[in-house]
């Protein structure tokens, strides 16, 4: 039985990076994309793969946000020669002011977190947060203590349960430009002899639409008696607007089940993105606006 539980496991497995997979494209071609950046409120430095990273006593912890709708996604490495350890039910992710645990308890959440909670999880977990959740099931408990994690000397684990920006499906994704917002042009993607129009819009951490803090508690001890918190804050610095063909680039490929493939030139760790109404784009705004 246990090893019909691991093989559906691992078929499942394959099945969801397959769809995963499958979905690193936009849903309208023809619409239109906001690619926001983000800054890091203490100016952390860029790791060798350009994520912002900060690096303590017992761990170089490495942030990264690509995703659509953004992911707080955290990568943790041990950078010691003993065992060090994450208490995720006590580490928290604040968004809009609230703060929720990387691994909460559902059921013994406060309405208002709750709430916030359905808003933010992520339809999409990591693989790491999938093989997690699998465990559980297959070996039919429910968890009611802390999710703790171990980590071994030089090796990581990478936690990414929310996003930074609500999937709230009641209303419109991403904000509305004003038509007078600064633009520039470069050198479109996909459209020969054509230019892509970028338009622009620049934020301080004062008046950013989107801000968010994760905090870690990490320890060299499964009794956390020493206890180190690692807390950083992020705010999207500048969102970009452009069509969507110019955002996802040139095919070059395409994967066994033959969806395409795309370069994503905008692609990095720092930044995020999300596929607007293409009735509040910019370009339609200026073209019916009234």
């Amino acid at each position: 039985m246990k090893k019909i539980v691991r093989f559906l496991s691992v078929v499942g497995l394959s099945a969801l990076v397959a769809t995963f997979a499958q979905a690193q494209d936009v849903n309208n071609a023809s619409g239109y994309v906001q690619v926001y950046d983000v800054a890091s409120v203490s100016n952390l430095p860029l790791n060798e793969y350009k994520q912002y990273h900060k690096e303590g006593d017992i761990a170089d912890v490495s942030y990264l946000f690509w995703s659509s709708l953004g992911k707080m996604k955290v990568k943790i490495e041990n950078t010691t020669d003993a065992p060090i350890y994450v208490n995720w039910s006590k580490s928290t992710y604040t968004v809009e002011g609230i703060e929720l645990p990387m691994t909460p308890i559902e059921n013994e959440l406060p309405d208002v977190q709750y709430k916030h909670y359905v808003r933010y999880k992520a339809s999409d977990p990591t693989i790491t947060d999938m093989d997690y959740e699998w465990q559980k099931i297959a070996m039919g408990r429910e968890e009611k203590k802390d999710e703790i994690s171990e980590i071994l000397p030089k090796g990581t684990y990478t936690k990414g349960n929310y996003y930074l920006v609500a999937n709230d499906k009641r209303v419109d994704k991403g904000i509305v430009l004003d038509t007078a917002s600064a633009n520039y042009s470069e050198k479109h993607n996909v459209k020969k002899n054509e230019k892509a129009t970028i338009y622009k819009q620049e934020f301080t951490q004062e008046n950013s639409p989107v801000k968010f803090t994760c905090k870690l508690v990490v320890a060299t001890d499964k009794s956390f008696k020493d206890a180190k918190i690692i807390e950083e804050s992020f705010y999207v610095s500048c969102v970009r607007e452009m069509d969507a063909k110019h955002f996802r680039g040139k095919k070059v490929g395409q994967d066994p089940e033959g969806y395409g493939i795309y370069k994503f030139p905008e692609r990095k760790g720092t930044s995020f993105f999300i596929e607007i109404n293409p009735r509040n784009s910019v370009e339609f705004n200026k073209r019916y606006a009234r």
